[in-house]
């Protein structure tokens, strides 16, 4: 067998629009060429760039001096193929083209001031300044500072003054450690020269201004720079040292061809082509903050301080002076900024934690101030919670409106401050709950609070010319004698609350045989949500025995709990509490793909069993579960006959429109629908001819007493009727004898399910099940 290539996926814009299509790769000749063009650049640059830098180490020449093949030749092709890496780089780069391109031009306009030099003022004994040499080199400035700027506002977005401030801060302090240390000193040499100084100084001056560009934007765009603008930063470093170093040797004339200016050119022209070669970047500049956003330019401002210092000396230059105390203004002013956004930040905290209505802590404010409370409760320390809870406040809010409603809830809080100490915390829960944090108090303490401020709120509110009137009911709890976690006790002092509302007793302190079935309750569920995610559920099958045929068809799937601490529960001891806690319909679907799992596995083995799942309310009310079922049943590969699904009479009461609707889509797909506990609910003739069932499953209460109850007995056959005049089929659950299973023969039932024939049992014990009743029909099958 043939195979063609591999293929890979490709996305094409087209009409801004992306689109995937599957093709075989295809060759790129321009992006091919661009490459192998780079490559030999960069070979080139290498060769001729390596031995011209080895020739300016000092030892190496021989005599100082112009050498054609090293200083013209090795040069010029050196920085030529620099320039071609930065054409390059320009052509691949789409985010930095205009700026490499910019960058380039500056390159070549250096390279042909050289060129200049070496043509017309090589052999010179007197060269003039200005010389035309010298526009070339000028001409660098300006490309290569349109260059940066371009490289920075690509890689900045849009950030806040204090940023900028800190690029001016870093900037100017650079320009002025320059001005300080470097001009100074070209400045003195050529006193008296004027057209050195002119022509000399402008050179570092104009390299000062870039690396000032360089130095702030270090500052704003930190690490997420890219290693092309480093490698630009240290390249402009060494123009910066380089001219100073030229400019004192030009004004001293000592400057020689092959000297060591001449090495930190080379070398800067070294970080340039490095600078063309690297990849681009691949994200923008991220904001800095905190800590990382203030060293750069805190360390700049004080090494601004200490240039004026040394200008204050009399040593100084007033160039850099000038410099440094623009420097100190800026850092004054990003100071100033600072302090604006600290005071910003500190009000909008304050207000996240505070309850805009009545100005009292909010939940949020509660729950961080439950936090510290634990290390004093586990030192053994006192900790009271007390959780208010208005009495009729609703009726207040219904009758009078939420105005009213909100005026006196803004009085809660300037009423119960006189019972209050000065280290008690009020806050407000939400609604009309409200608690207090109280330290140091015990339990008799904390009731004795508690009474006082229910006798406060027991006084009449004033709202406009009314005087309205509430009550309170407070829960008490009380650690470490009751709990070692702030939180925990806030979960306590809200069901001893709930206590003190049900038993009108106004206070109530938490007591665990009253109030702890509430509070396990709550972990329990708890519980129960990560034991649905994490696959602690586990499934028991009850087979299904068809009378036509007298073999199995199917199976209940009956969910257990296999609980970490209480070994495996029962769904009596669950299901409850999944339904009140919004569990159901999530355990619903975990059961779904487990017993779908199972009959794929049996089907596997040869045993073609449909699987029979208890669906939630929540499930015939979610327009998605049919779409959620039909993707279960393709990932298992099974057919939707596979499937059915039961619903007790009572959960269609509940929203009847909806679960018809949901139903009726899951019996267009195939799924069987069961009435499960039939008899027993809301029994209906009219919902029954209108709803898409398939199985009616009656009920134990009528089968297991069939054979002692004429009247059971006669409801087991009517229903028998009923459903297969409906075309129905008839499922009887809780036969528990063999008498039992001999009258509905009799009666001509269709399918039986109960104890006598097994209980649930795992998977395994399932196959087990199915293998010894096959080998016990077996012989009675076979023909004598």
């Amino acid at each position: 067998m043939f195979r063609d290539g591999p293929v890979k996926e490709t996305r094409l814009a087209v009409d801004g629009l992306s689109v995937l299509r599957s093709s075989t790769p295809a060759p790129r000749p321009a992006a091919d060429r661009s490459r192998v063009l780079r490559r030999a650049l960069a070979v080139v640059a290498a060769g001729c760039g390596v031995p011209y830098t080895v020739s300016l180490l000092p030892g190496v020449r021989s005599e100082a001096g112009f050498s054609l093949v090293l200083d013209g030749w090795c040069q010029t092709v050196f920085v030529a193929a620099v320039i071609g890496l930065a054409f390059c780089r320009a052509a691949a780069s789409h985010q930095d083209r205009r700026a490499w391109t910019a960058f380039g031009l500056g390159l070549a306009c250096f390279l042909a001031g050289t060129l200049v030099y070496y043509a017309r003022y090589q052999d010179l004994a007197v060269v003039p300044y200005p010389a035309w040499s010298d526009l070339g080199w000028v001409l660098f400035y300006p490309f290569v500072y349109a260059a940066l700027t371009g490289m920075l506002r690509t890689r900045v977005t849009r950030l806040g003054a204090g940023v900028w401030l800190d690029g001016l801060v870093v900037g100017l302090t650079v320009a002025a450690a320059g001005a300080a240390f470097a001009l100074g000193a070209a400045v003195r040499a050529a006193e008296g020269k004027l057209d050195v100084v002119l022509v000399g100084l402008a050179y570092p001056v104009a390299d000062l201004a870039l690396l000032t560009l360089v130095g702030g934007g270090i500052a704003v765009i930190g690490r997420g720079a890219g290693a092309a603008w480093w490698w630009i930063s240290g390249g402009m470093g060494l123009f910066v040292v380089v001219d100073t170093v030229y400019a004192f040797q030009l004004a001293h004339g000592t400057y020689v061809d092959g000297g060591p200016v001449d090495l930190g050119w080379a070398l800067a022209f070294a970080c340039f082509g490095a600078a063309a070669t690297r990849r681009p970047a691949g994200e923008r500049a991220r904001r800095r903050e905190g800590t990382e956003a203030l060293v750069l330019p805190g360390v700049c401002a004080v090494g601004a301080l200490a240039l004026l210092l040394y200008g204050y000396l009399g040593t100084g230059e007033p160039l850099a002076g000038w410099l440094a105390i623009g420097a100190v203004l800026a850092a004054l002013a990003r100071t100033g900024l600072s302090f604006r956004v600290v005071k910003a930040l500190a009000d909008s905290r304050r207000q996240a934690r505070t309850d805009e209505l009545t100005g009292l802590v909010n939940r949020r404010g509660v729950y961080e101030l439950l936090a510290p409370l634990d290390a004093e409760l586990t030192a053994g320390g006192e900790v009271a919670v007390l959780l208010i809870d208005l009495d009729r406040f609703k009726e207040i809010n219904d009758s009078l409106g939420h105005a009213a409603g909100d005026e006196l809830l803004r009085q809660v809080g300037p009423r119960l401050v006189p019972d209050l100490r000065a280290t008690d915390v009020l806050a407000r829960l939400g609604g009309d709950e409200f608690v207090v944090l109280a330290r140091d108090l015990d339990a008799d303490g904390a009731t004795a609070l508690a009474e006082r401020i229910r006798t406060r709120l027991q006084q009449p509110f004033r709202s406009g010319s009314m005087d309205l009137t509430v009550d309170a009911s407070i829960g008490i709890a009380v650690g470490p004698a009751q709990a070692h976690w702030a939180e925990e006790l806030l979960q306590m002092a809200d069901l001893a609350m709930y206590a003190a509302k049900r038993r009108r007793t106004g206070v109530a302190l938490y007591d665990e045989a009253r109030d702890g079935q509430g509070r396990h309750r709550l972990e329990l569920a708890d519980q129960l949500r990560r034991g649905i995610a994490g696959g602690e559920l586990v499934l028991h099958y009850q087979p299904k025995l068809a009378f036509d045929g007298d073999h199995v068809v199917g199976a209940e799937a009956l969910v257990r709990w296999r609980h970490p601490e209480h070994g495996l529960l029962f769904p009596d001891a669950f299901i409850e509490l999944a339904e009140s806690s919004g569990l159901m319909g999530e355990l619903t679907v975990a059961v779904l793909d487990l017993a779908l799992a199972q009959a794929r596995a049996w089907s596997d083995l040869g045993h073609r069993l449909s699987v029979a799942v208890n669906v939630s309310p929540s499930n015939l009310v979610d327009d998605r579960f049919p779409e959620e079922v039909a993707q279960r049943l393709q990932a298992h590969s099974l057919p939707a006959s596979a499937l059915v699904l039961e619903v007790t009479e009572s959960l269609l009461m509940e929203d009847r429109e909806r679960a018809v609707s949901v139903l009726r889509r899951l019996r267009d797909a195939g799924v069987g629908i069961a009435i499960d506990d039939y008899g027993t609910g809301y029994s209906s003739l009219a919902y029954l001819a209108e709803l898409p069932v398939t199985e009616l499953k009656l009920d134990r209460a009528f089968v297991g007493t069939m054979i002692d109850s004429p009247r059971n007995s006669a409801i087991v056959t009517s229903t028998l009727q009923l459903s297969h005049a409906l075309g129905l089929v008839l499922v009887a659950e809780g036969a528990e004898d063999q008498a039992t299973v001999d009258a509905l023969a009799d009666l001509g039932c269709d399918q039986v399910q109960g104890y006598h024939l097994s209980r649930p049992l795992p998977p395994e014990q399932l196959l087990g099940w199915l293998s010894d009743r096959a080998a016990a029909v077996r012989p009675a099958t076979v023909p004598a």
